[in-house]
């Protein structure tokens, strides 16, 4: 899926490898798109505008499900590893949980200082992270719903986050000039990547200790992938 302003397009990834296939589907939306997220179970797609209007697309019928809008800045948005739960942070330092699909508050969690930007669940089911423009990652028990621990070792804010495969290991990106590498069951680091500029994106491979990332480095075009 892509979001393109107020549209989110759909693509067969088979059909366009093949064939260079135009996108499958076309749905139309209230406002500029900023975020998307896919559930696990595959039906339904999350889609979060500048509006802080998060609308919600059922992925067989390609209809809205529900619309929800909020009065806060909500930044990213995910569920958790069984679709039961729809979680999203936001720009009061919060961690607010909904029901899915009732989209009942269930939960609000006070987890920073300031505005809470990014959100990560591991693959085990165990643990969920969230990154904050106080430069503070932090580790959440997923069923207890507490903090583990936190981070500390950034200075700018913590835009990115991406567990491993086996949830060993939990990447960390920011501005500052190196995507963090941690423990997460200690919270020891484990390496520095070294990066010429911030970082915008962090992510694992689905069974390998590869981990790709995207910089603002507008000087160099090709980098070698990081084995850890």
């Amino acid at each position: 899926r892509e979001v393109a302003v107020d549209t989110v397009l759909y693509w067969n990834l088979l059909c366009l490898i093949r064939v260079g296939h135009k996108c499958a589907q076309c749905i139309s939306t209230k406002g500029d798109n900023i975020n998307i997220c896919w559930s696990p179970d595959g039906n339904t797609i999350a889609v979060g505008n500048k509006e802080d209007l998060i609308t919600w697309i059922d992925t067989r019928n390609y209809k809205t499900k529900s619309e929800m809008h909020f009065n806060y800045e909500v930044n990213e948005i995910s569920w958790n590893n069984t679709s039961e739960y729809f979680f999203l942070t936001n720009g009061n330092g919060c961690i607010v949980i909904l029901s899915f699909p009732e989209l009942k508050v269930m939960e609000t969690l006070q987890a920073h200082s300031s505005n809470c930007i990014s959100l990560e669940f591991d693959s085990q089911g165990r643990y969920f992270a969230t990154g904050s423009a106080d430069a503070l990652a932090s580790l959440w028990d997923l069923e207890e719903l507490v903090c583990v621990r936190s981070f500390p070792r950034l200075f700018w804010p913590v835009r990115t986050l991406s567990f491993s495969f086996d949830g060993k290991l939990l990447a960390m990106g920011s501005e500052d000039h190196h995507v963090d590498i941690a423990l997460v069951e200690t919270g020891e680091e484990v390496c520095k990547v070294p990066c010429n500029a911030s970082t915008f994106c962090v992510a694992w491979h689905p069974n390998k200790y590869l981990l790709a990332f995207v910089s603002d480095d507008k000087d160099r075009h090709e980098r070698d992938a990081v084995d850890v």
